[in-house]
C-alpha cells in the first residue's frame, strides 16, 4: 500500500512540474512598453462612459487619474479642461478648478479636483460638467479614457 501511494504521489509531483514548466514568463508578458498616456480611472470600469453625480456645494471632489507607463522619474503637471460645447455648468458659478495637477516622481496615480460651488440650480434640473485629459508635453492621453462628466443637481 506504502509504495501504490508513493507511486501516487510522485506521478502528481511530475504531473505539477510539467505544467508549471509551461507558464510564461510574467515579467516579459505584461511588461508594457507603449507610450505614457493618462486616463481616468473611473472611465476604465465603466467602459470609457461615466457620470459621477454631485450636489451644488459640495466642495472639491477628486477623479483620480492613471499613468500608463513605468513609473517617471520626474513629477508631471498634467493638464485637463472642461468641454465647453457639452457642459451646461457655469465656471465661478457652479464650479472652479486650476485645470492642472501633479503626478509625483516613481508612481502611477494622481487626482484631478473641481470644487462645487454653491450656485444656483432651479429644482428639477441639473447642470453638466464634462472634463477632458490633455496631458502634456512628456504624458499622452488615452482617447478612450480621456473624459468623464459630472452631474451637479440642486441642494
Amino acid at each position: 500500500m506504502k509504495m501504490m501511494n508513493f507511486r501516487i504521489f510522485l506521478f502528481a509531483a511530475l504531473i505539477c512540474t510539467a505544467l508549471t514548466s509551461c507558464f510564461e514568463d510574467d515579467d516579459e508578458v505584461y511588461k508594457y512598453d507603449g507610450p505614457a498616456v493618462v486616463e481616468f480611472n473611473q472611465a476604465t470600469l465603466t467602459t470609457g462612459s461615466y457620470t459621477r453625480s454631485v450636489e451644488s456645494g459640495d466642495g472639491t471632489i477628486s477623479e483620480q487619474v492613471n499613468l500608463v507607463s513605468p513609473h517617471l522619474s520626474s513629477d508631471q503637471v498634467i493638464n485637463f479642461s472642461v468641454d465647453a460645447a457639452n457642459s451646461t455648468a457655469v465656471e465661478g458659478t457652479h464650479y472652479s478648478t486650476t485645470g492642472q495637477f501633479t503626478i509625483p516622481a516613481n508612481t502611477s496615480f494622481g487626482d484631478a479636483t473641481v470644487e462645487i460651488l454653491n450656485g444656483a440650480i432651479p429644482a428639477g434640473e441639473t447642470r453638466t460638467l464634462v472634463l477632458v485629459l490633455e496631458g502634456n508635453d512628456v504624458v499622452g492621453v488615452s482617447e478612450n479614457y480621456k473624459s468623464i462628466t459630472i452631474s451637479i443637481s440642486p441642494n
